[in-house]
């Protein structure tokens, strides 16, 4: 996900699939905080409907990043660009976090602060994978996969609270790189994962190429999740699930949520960037603004499923009504305030760098 100018176009010509992606990217990064919000449960519920909310909001961060990975490296900004959006970031998380604190601590690291650390030190990774294309980024990810299975305490072991703790400065650049939410190790992956795409092709209408590797990959990657999806049910296990003990789970990312989460943007990238559906495009054109401002009314309705006292099923309508409201919103806000959002601020500031 990069924000603000898409350099690498024509003068202000969008690329319609990239902002659908980033649409849907966004939206479900809503649905997760909203289903995070209303669940009206304690326990773990291996529900089909807890199943969707965990897979397809599994997929929003990944996807986040792997679009900013491919944006960032295309943007050709220089440095002084690159260190005032990486500290627009940086704050925009702990002012996420303030306006959250149902969820984070106020300094707590998160998607936006990786986002801001990417920032600075993508770039000079980004030529090596250029000039290697798939393979570099195929070793890369072993060898991270074997750091995961020789040292599984490497990204903590901890509860949600370790993960969004702020007690301390080590603890902080700890959550930042390692054993956080979203720490720079392994979430970099899918960074460089949206650089080597960014490498593969350089027309604008066609950046995911549609050849036998990838179609492999794709192949590869569902067989992979159906055979532990099919192999947790017969164990009567939990498939996946952000932080109970599962096959694939979020926090932390392990190897096999890697896998299936790259299976999974791919699988949407590849689906987009041939029918598009340009109707989540002005969602897209406005991510960044709904991110930070779509927290607002999940603060001030954080305990609706317990004052209300929702079941499941309500608590399922209330996530996938708001989730969807933003649609019809973006629409409503590119019509009536097109210059009045974050990344149009970004763009200005970064132009008069």
């Amino acid at each position: 996900m990069y924000w603000g100018t898409d350099d690498t176009m024509s003068q202000n010509k969008r690329i319609t699939h990239i902002d659908t992606l980033r649409g849907i990217a966004v939206l479900l990064m809503v649905m997760v905080h909203a289903a995070a919000t209303w669940n009206p449960f304690e326990t773990v519920q291996p529900t089909l409907i807890a199943y969707v909310v965990s897979g397809l909001g599994g997929l929003a961060a990944p996807m986040f990043v792997t679009l900013f990975g491919w944006g960032i490296v295309r943007s050709q900004m220089n440095l002084k660009p690159r260190v005032f959006q990486a500290s627009f970031l940086f704050t925009a998380q702990v002012l996420v976090n303030l306006t959250s604190p149902h969820l984070f601590n106020p300094f707590t690291p998160g998607i936006l602060s990786l986002m801001g650390l990417l920032t600075l030190i993508l770039p000079f990774f980004a030529p090596k994978f250029k000039a290697s294309n798939i393979q570099l980024l195929l070793v890369t990810t072993v060898s991270f996969f074997t750091l995961q299975i020789l040292f599984p305490e490497l990204q903590g072991m901890g509860e949600w609270s370790d993960r969004v703790s702020d007690d301390s400065i080590f603890i902080i650049i700890s959550n930042v790189l390692l054993t956080g939410t979203y720490p720079l190790f392994p979430w970099i992956l899918f960074a460089l994962l949206g650089s080597t795409i960014s490498f593969q092709n350089h027309d604008p209408e066609q950046t995911l190429p549609q050849t036998k590797l990838t179609y492999s990959a794709l192949g590869v990657g569902l067989l992979f999740c159906l055979a532990t999806f099919l192999y947790s049910q017969y164990n009567n296990d939990l498939w996946a699930h952000p932080t109970a003990d599962a096959y694939l789970t979020f926090f932390p990312a392990n190897s096999a949520f890697i896998v299936a989460a790259t299976t999974g943007v791919l699988l949407i990238w590849t689906f987009i960037q041939r029918y598009e559906l340009p109707f989540l495009s002005s969602t897209g054109q406005i991510s960044l603004t709904i991110y930070l401002v779509h927290f607002i009314p999940l603060s001030l309705m954080n305990d609706f499923e317990t004052i209300h006292q929702w079941g499941l099923e309500t608590s399922a309508v209330a996530v996938f009504l708001y989730t969807l409201a933003w649609m019809p919103v973006s629409t409503l806000w590119l019509k009536h305030w097109p210059h009045v959002n974050f990344e149009t601020i970004l763009k200005r500031i970064r132009k008069s760098l």
